[in-house]
């Protein structure tokens, strides 16, 4: 069925909306964001929002919630007809929250006053006490275990998270938007979220969820609706859509193929030995061993903390290596700074891109140029045409979009940040990729591209390791699986077609090694 452009919608529900947008625009300078949104959210409803990176979730959330305001179009709330919201502080009047993955709580204070910061009336003062009370009030059935004296700072990511609902809650709490939620959490963290959740929609709440993590928008959410390019493609009960179906919408083309093609079993590679690792030790890894050949997509499984990032830290020069030998290409290198493993060959992609890998203020120029300056240099002299010829060259190849390389990288969605980051090491000539969470934060279009950039990587010869929380991913993509289990490899297991997800969680849930 054609969906293209056509706004489908179920037949209308008994409930109520708590609130409606309609006909909502927005554009900055010549672009032109959100196109006539209209979005419907209802009493005791988790509504998914989905679309690839720069469909206009995000803009669409800084308008309920006040950090932007539309060009045009109406916002109305059941008991309160047509609304402006100016500022976050008038949405969280309203009982709007946004739950982000940049949260906006001040670490230094304790969990009361995060709780209710902004709320107090400033020319009265209000026993510290009074505070805590009242916010031991909502963390009861909300998170009992979080002290409402403990500084933010000392919490875990899900605990803070926590804090960022009751304080929505605290505001009399009626409409809740989590944005990629799960992005760092741990699977018994994100199970608790989900908990919450539940209980949250029970309590008559409406919950808004971003995320591109589809078996999650599955699991918990009853509507949902789709953008693309700023337009609204569907929107109405998610049951109507099965997983495939969805993707294509939300990509505009059909990508089930392009994801789910299987790796071929590392018993068929008969390529030489890439690298060798042989008691690999660090502070937080012991006794790691592979071989890896060329033309290999090798993958590290396990839970988060077991150590995964760990050995990619150390093959890079991170961590400070304490023992084991490594070889690439049948040589041993001393690794002991991250120069030295440029200069055999290896490449890393981290998990935090916008910390440890791009300069988003910077052009895409200037970040593809961060690790090859010498390639692109004589006598101290950039050669900035040379430069310019081949990145437009790889932007070309990779289709980064936009392809203006004087765009600043900031304004690039995450899986273009992410192929500028990759045609930088290709630049250096790196024959070895370390990806770290390759796909974190990225739309299922552009998972797509990445997953058919590593396979090119490794058809063309390179050796290609991944660390991935995502199990479905690691199955498509790799030829072995190595399982991590506090700082040790407990188990390497062929792709052949038989592994799945139970049996590398049950490797994964080994409380001791051996």
């Amino acid at each position: 069925m054609d969906h293209d452009r056509a706004q489908a919608t179920d037949a209308p529900t008994q409930i109520a909306p708590v609130m409606t947008l309609t006909g909502i625009e927005k554009s900055y300078g010549p672009v032109h964001v959100l196109k006539g949104v209209d979005l419907t959210l209802r009493r005791g409803e988790v509504h998914a929002l989905l679309g690839e990176n720069g469909a206009g979730k995000s803009t669409l959330m800084k308008i309920i919630f006040g950090i932007e305001q539309p060009d045009a179009g109406a916002i109305e709330l059941d008991f309160l007809g047509r609304i402006k919201i100016d500022s976050p502080r008038a949405a969280l009047a309203l009982g709007i929250g946004l739950v982000s993955q940049e949260l906006s709580l001040v670490p230094q204070l304790d969990v009361a006053q995060n709780i209710f910061l902004g709320k107090t009336d400033a020319t009265r003062f209000v026993p510290r006490k009074h505070y805590r009370l009242e916010a031991a009030k909502i963390l009861a059935e909300l998170a009992p275990h979080i002290r409402v004296d403990s500084r933010v700072e000392a919490l875990g990511m899900a605990d803070r998270q926590l804090v960022e609902i009751s304080r929505t809650l605290a505001r009399g709490g009626r409409i809740i938007a989590f944005d990629e939620p799960t992005s760092s959490l741990t699977p018994a963290e994100r199970d608790n979220l989900f908990r919450v959740i539940a209980r949250l929609k029970e309590a008559g709440k409406v919950i808004v969820y971003i995320s591109h993590r589809m078996k999650e928008i599955r699991e918990i959410c009853d509507s949902v609706t789709v953008l693309r390019d700023g337009c609204v493609i569907v929107s109405g009960n998610i049951g109507r859509y099965s997983e495939d179906e969805l993707n294509n919408l939300i990509a505009g083309r059909q990508l089930s193929e392009e994801i789910a093609a299987r790796p071929i079993s590392a018993v068929q590679l008969d390529g030489p030995v890439s690298l060798e690792v042989k008691g690999l030790t660090s502070e937080r890894i012991r006794d790691v061993d592979f071989r890896l050949q060329q033309g290999e997509i090798f993958g590290f499984a396990g839970l988060v903390g077991s150590g995964r990032s760990a050995i990619m830290r150390a093959l890079f020069g991170m961590d400070a290596i304490t023992g084991g030998e490594i070889h690439v290409d049948g040589k041993p290198v001393a690794i002991d700074k991250p120069v030295a493993a440029i200069r055999a060959g290896i490449a890393l992609i981290p998990e935090d891109r916008r910390g440890h890998a791009i300069v988003p203020m910077m052009d895409i120029e200037q970040n593809f140029g961060l690790a090859n300056y010498h390639h692109f240099t004589r006598g101290g002299f950039i050669l900035g045409r040379k430069r310019k010829a081949e990145i437009r060259r790889m932007a070309a190849d990779m289709h980064i979009r936009p392809d203006n390389i004087a765009t600043q990288l900031r304004n690039l969605s995450g899986g273009n940040q992410q192929k500028v980051v990759i045609a930088r090491w290709l630049a250096t000539g790196a024959r070895i990729f370390l990806f770290d969470e390759p796909t974190r934060g990225i739309d299922v279009g552009a998972k797509s591209e990445i997953y058919a950039l590593l396979r090119n990587l490794a058809a063309a010869g390179a050796t290609v390791l991944v660390v991935s929380s995502e199990l479905p991913e690691l199955l498509m993509l790799c030829n072995r699986i190595g399982v991590v289990v506090a700082g040790q490899m407990v188990r390497t297991l062929s792709n052949d077609g038989r592994l799945n997800e139970e049996v590398l969680m049950k490797y994964a849930a080994l409380e001791n090694v051996s």
